[in-house]
């Protein structure tokens, strides 16, 4: 990697974690496209995820406070089993057709959302392991599950900062264990600079973000989550 290629990468990556902070999700989704110019397919997957986890790390200590454990940890039960076995299978499963189902589903949410009719998720503890379950195999599969857990967890309508807190907190949890078989299956390598960059540059975009998010009103913060699911969901559709 040329010395080039790595500015415009952490640079990419300082927008995308800032972006990611105020959506709580979007890091991935924005960065997996460009780190691919650099990095073949399975090493964008697994450098995207490392610096992904790094990010939702930090997220997490800043909005400590405002995390719902409740949910968080019946979403993680869900999301962790079934992260681990989507990133064993990345190898048998057609990426691309789920993407396009994802597409769709995301798609048909935000625009539902946007013209007042959300939808609530069950409180139950049921409802929300299941609904952490798909999330998390999402997750193992494509890299990237934070539109769909996004789309979940506003269906449960909490409060922007309890919503922020939640969505970082199980993410962490999720990503803890594909992180580790991207490790045992040889897809993620030991790089110390790299890693010390993109822990310097997710710290630098999770505060930008953090910054922002203090100074939007709540129904405008909705919106503006919905219509980040929405371009997500024409970027997993069509691009």
């Amino acid at each position: 990697m040329t010395e080039i290629s790595l500015v415009i990468f952490l640079a990419s990556a300082l927008v995308a974690e800032a972006v990611g902070t105020i959506a709580g999700f979007g890091s991935g989704l924005m960065l997996t496209p460009i780190a691919a110019f650099f990095f073949d397919i399975k090493t964008t997957i697994a450098i995207v995820g490392l610096f992904h986890f790094i990010g939702q790390f930090v997220d997490g200590i800043i909005w400590w406070r405002y995390i719902n454990w409740r949910i968080g940890l019946l979403f993680s039960v869900g999301g962790i089993l079934f992260s681990f076995v989507g990133a064993y299978l990345i190898a048998y499963i057609p990426g691309r057709g789920l993407e396009i189902l994802l597409g769709v589903f995301l798609i048909a949410y935000a625009i539902l959302s946007l013209i007042g009719k959300e939808a609530r998720l069950p409180r139950s503890d049921g409802a929300i392991v299941i609904t952490g379950g798909v999330v998390g195999f999402v997750a193992g599969v494509i890299g990237t599950a934070g539109a769909i857990r996004t789309a979940a967890l506003s269906s449960l309508h909490l409060k922007k900062e309890y919503f922020l807190g939640t969505s970082f907190a199980i993410a962490f949890f999720v990503d803890i264990t594909r992180i580790g078989v991207y490790f045992k299956t040889g897809l993620l390598e030991v790089n110390f600079f790299l890693w010390g960059a993109v822990l310097v540059v997710a710290v630098l975009g999770s505060f930008a973000g953090k910054a922002l998010v203090s100074r939007i009103p709540a129904p405008l913060f909705n919106k503006i989550i919905y219509s980040i699911l929405l371009l997500a969901g024409i970027r997993f559709l069509f691009l």
